[in-house]
């Protein structure tokens, strides 16, 4: 029984139902007792008048058999009520037509009896005179009162039964009227293109049913906010790979088209170095849908050292061919997160260090607890000694595709909009200062951590690593 509409309509009846049946079952208890009192009290009547309208002679000759005769007796039924009255407890003085020929209460004692005649049970009441010489005796089967019962019963029966068909109706109407609105939801919704997310109606829907809606058209605006962003993000990515790919073909024509290998050499280093560029735009495209997918899954406990460890040996290489040197100045410490999306964030940090920081420049990895008056959190920074940014391009250097006019460096714009999001993930933010020896550039987050444990270190800014600081390993 799924249906709302049938869920209400039986619930709704059947308490009606029960209802019902209790009331009648009382009512018929109480018109049995109240049908009772009332036929008591209308032979007592019946007996007392017969009584006082007898004259005192009644029953002293014999009683003639010749009886009036009315015209047209059409409704009647004399056997309703039964009357007699006896006369020394020996003669009929007088008799209703269809009475017994013998006393319909044989003991003669005045007041109520129940008495079986001929089978049938009657209730009975008789009075008497002052002197005890006449007796009116008074009848009525009790099969007429259960009958009269019976005729009751049926008749709020089938009142309640129409009553509760009524109901039905009223109720199914009601409840279809209300549900118009959901059913035109529905419909509109079933008619919609696959990619329309504009919000639902709500105006003409009951109140129960608006928040369940309401709740439908706010992830309908946050889909439809994703989908904004995808297309943009679409949008600009392509914009993006076309610019490479055009270089990498206009490079592949200058190799083909050298006459000699040493002519074509200088093409295909730049050729080279596009697809370099491309591989790593492509890597920081696939980082943001993985960054997308780890947005839906629970955060975990990560062990930040190791992962900053891990990610350093990736760019030995690099570091190595630039003469560069990474130092990792870190401490066993753990934040709750994505392991995933931290990894994505220190690749494009220490990455972003070394494309910027010269020839023979350093970059310090670092990682340790701290305690800021009862607050502890793990801070995590990369300080580089290249040129550094100037601080109007501090904001602006977060946002996707954006380059700093006059770099260096031929970076993709995407790197520290990824370290953005990640950090946003995670529920921090990004701070940005001066780096190492008075210079470069650093950049750094602070994870909250709570009670974990984790050991507290004194504030340091930025350029104290510049001094002799404490490497768990340089590369």
């Amino acid at each position: 029984m799924k249906s709302l509409k049938v869920r209400l309509l039986v619930v709704l009846l059947s308490t009606m139902a029960l209802i019902w049946t209790v009331w009648i079952g009382c009512q018929v208890v109480q018109m049995g007792r109240h049908q009772t009192g009332q036929w008591d009290a209308m032979l007592a009547d019946i007996a007392t008048q017969i009584l006082l309208t007898l004259p005192a002679d009644a029953g002293s000759k014999p009683l003639s058999k010749e009886r009036f005769q009315v015209a047209t007796p059409e409704g009647y039924q004399g056997d309703k009520v039964s009357f007699q009255a006896w006369r020394n407890k020996q003669s009929v003085a007088l008799q209703s037509p269809g009475a017994p020929d013998t006393p319909i209460k044989p003991d003669f004692v005045d007041g109520f009896a129940e008495i079986t005649v001929k089978g049938q049970t009657w209730r009975v009441y008789a009075i008497s005179d002052v002197t005890g010489t006449l007796q009116v005796q008074v009848g009525k089967p009790k099969v007429l009162l259960i009958a009269d019962l019976e005729r009751w019963t049926k008749l709020s029966l089938s009142t309640a039964l129409l009553v509760l068909l009524l109901l039905k109706g009223s109720i199914w109407g009601v409840v279809h009227w209300s549900f118009r609105p959901v059913a035109a939801v529905q419909r509109a919704l079933s008619r919609r293109s696959p990619l329309d997310l504009n919000p639902l109606p709500t105006h003409r829907l009951p109140r129960e049913v608006q928040p369940l809606v309401q709740s439908f058209n706010h992830l309908l605006g946050q889909l439809d906010s994703a989908l904004q962003s995808e297309k943009r993000f679409i949008a600009d990515a392509a914009h993006e790979l076309r610019t490479p790919l055009a270089a990498l073909l206009a490079h592949a024509q200058l190799a083909a088209s050298a006459e000699r290998p040493q002519d074509a050499k200088p093409a295909l280093l730049r050729l080279v170095a596009g697809v370099e560029r491309s591989a790593r735009l492509s890597e920081q495209l696939l980082d943001l849908a993985r960054l997308d997918a780890s947005q839906a899954r629970q955060g975990e406990a990560v062990p930040l050292y190791e992962t900053i460890e891990l990610i350093a040996r990736d760019f030995e290489v690099v570091a190595g061919q630039k003469q560069q040197r990474i130092a990792l100045d870190v401490e066993p410490c753990t934040v709750k997160g994505h392991v995933d999306a931290l990894g994505i964030l220190l690749r494009n940090l220490i990455d972003n260090a070394l494309r910027y920081t010269p020839a023979g420049g350093r970059c310090v990895v670092s990682c340790r607890g701290r305690d800021d008056g009862g607050r502890q959190y793990v801070r995590l920074m990369v300080a580089d000694n290249g040129p550094g940014v100037p601080p109007e391009e501090h904001e602006r250097i977060f946002d996707r595709f954006y380059r700093v006019p006059g770099a260096g460096g031929r970076g993709s714009g995407i790197g520290l909009s990824l370290v953005a999001r990640i950090a946003q993930l995670h529920g921090t933010r990004v701070q940005v200062g001066e780096g190492l020896e008075g210079r470069g550039f650093a950049v750094w987050l602070d994870f909250d951590v709570g009670s974990t444990g984790v050991a507290a270190h004194s504030e340091a800014s930025p350029a104290s690593l510049a001094g002799a600081p404490r490497p768990a390993q340089a590369y």
